[in-house]
């Protein structure tokens, strides 16, 4: 029996947030829930197509059509830094100073939508890993830094899909849009957001560098292989639930942009990408896709399913998702509110 409608569609986003929360299995096994979850749901309301498999297949392993994508980056740099592990945490030293693991952050988080927020992720989840930082100071600065490269990112299409489908779907008229437009719209509310992130993990690593002590990095060739298998199914399911979550999205258009800026909420749990293609359109003004545009990647911070960014850093440093929500949430929504207050009130 195929069912439809709202009720199945909240239900299931309710299920994807609350059962991590109380069930330790399912938090420790979040990849293969979410693949689980998105394979019933779709299979529930008949969404299956030859199409919709071949992009699930696809995506883990692809950056829009050059083949290479989250699953290759995350593997092959953790092969180079396993290989290379002391030469490394030579260099992953200086991360000791909050100053300059702030630096670096900064530079990453803008970075990432020219390399990619999947290498900016993957290169400064490694060097946290074997800084020399307590794990709680590493999991907050994780946290900040997954904020600031997701953020980031938005600004050329080079750095996540999120860009590359705005750009693909402003392209005619009236926006005319072409490489740098979300550079040039969007610049004067994403630099600061990346540094505030930026500041966040320097005060992160100047209080915990009191208790600053060398750890051992531990892991092994086959923990790297298995890390990159988790992210292809959760990737995999993502893509799932973001074309099972797309009719969720699709009336909330019409809106405004007060209800636009808060339904961007829902990207914390579902693929951002999806999102911005369901929504974004020539038809909405300016101020519109600015304000839908930072929602998203703020939002995305809030959950490790959010943002590719957050995947990778749960990933390689074992966040947990409740730790995880934990954590985000309460300076995420700071921040989301602020900025909603920022664009909508004020009209920046």
């Amino acid at each position: 029996m195929v069912f439809d409608g709202l009720a199945v569609q909240i239900a299931t986003l309710t299920a994807l947030i609350a059962i991590p929360v109380v069930s330790k299995k399912v938090e420790h096994n979040i990849e293969y829930f979410f693949l689980a979850v998105g394979i019933v749901a779709v299979s529930i309301v008949g969404l299956w197509s030859l199409h919709l498999l071949e992009e699930a297949l696809l995506h883990p392993v692809m950056i829009g059509s050059i083949p290479i994508g989250i699953t290759q980056v995350v593997l092959i740099a953790g092969l180079i830094f396993y290989y290379n592990k002391e030469k490394v945490a030579r260099f992953a030293f200086r991360l000791n100073n909050p100053l300059m693991l702030a630096v670096i952050v900064f530079v990453l988080g803008i970075a990432a939508s020219a390399i990619s927020a999947i290498v900016a992720s993957a290169i400064l989840a490694e060097l946290l890993a074997l800084s020399q930082f307590p794990r709680s100071v590493k999991v907050k600065v994780a946290i900040a830094s997954a904020f600031a490269i997701g953020i980031g990112a938005a600004l050329l299409p080079l750095g996540e899909p999120l860009s590359t489908i705005a750009i693909a779907k402003l392209k005619g008229e009236p926006y005319n849009a072409t490489f740098t437009f979300l550079l040039e719209n969007l610049w004067d509310l994403v630099i600061p957001l990346v540094a505030v992130f930026s500041l966040l993990a320097y005060f992160y690593a100047k209080r915990g560098s009191k208790e600053v002590y060398i750890t051992e990095y531990e892991t092994s060739v086959r923990d790297v292989v298995m890390r990159a298998l988790k992210i292809y199914a959760f990737i995999f399911g993502l893509t799932l639930l973001g074309e099972f979550f797309k009719p969720l999205a699709e009336p909330v258009a019409a809106l405004g942009i007060v209800v636009l800026y808060f339904f961007g909420l829902i990207s914390a749990a579902a693929d951002n990408a999806t999102l911005t293609a369901a929504l974004v359109s020539p038809e909405m003004e300016l101020g519109e896709i600015r304000a839908f545009m930072i929602s998203l990647v703020i939002a995305g911070g809030l959950l490790i399913p959010g943002n590719v960014p957050n995947i990778i850093f749960a990933s390689i440093l074992k966040i947990g998702f409740k730790e995880w929500a934990r954590l985000a949430i309460p300076v995420g929504l700071v921040v989301f509110l602020a900025s909603g207050a920022a664009i909508i009130g004020l009209g920046l």
